[in-house]
């Protein structure tokens, strides 16, 4: 049994609704900065040793090695994500062209 769609509703936009669409776009921003995040903790803490991040910025603050690479990931995927939030918005289709409202007198 396939669940694939038949090829004329592949690329028919028409039908997808606005929530579809919705969806994909927080999909298409969400996704890519996670993964992005992930990345970036993997390569940044092969490097950096989190409790000794921790001594040396918050010298006070006791962080184990898990808050510490939970607080990195976090914040990489913060950075990732008003990234890909912003490129989302730079590529976004423009909005459609206002209608100018009718005149009060019957003038179109």
């Amino acid at each position: 049994m396939s669940t694939s769609r038949s090829p004329a509703s592949v690329g028919d936009a028409s039908r997808e609704t606005p929530r579809d669409s919705l969806a994909r776009r927080f999909g298409a921003v969400i996704w890519p900065s996670f993964f992005a995040a992930g990345v970036a903790t993997i390569v940044f803490f092969a490097i950096v040793d989190p409790v000794e991040l921790a001594t040396i910025t918050w010298p006070d603050v006791e962080v184990t090695r898990l808050a510490g690479y939970s607080i990195g990931f976090f914040m990489f995927w913060l950075c990732t994500l008003s990234a890909c939030l912003f490129t989302a918005v730079l590529i976004a289709p423009p909005l459609p062209p206002r209608q100018q409202p009718a005149h009060r007198d019957g003038r179109g």
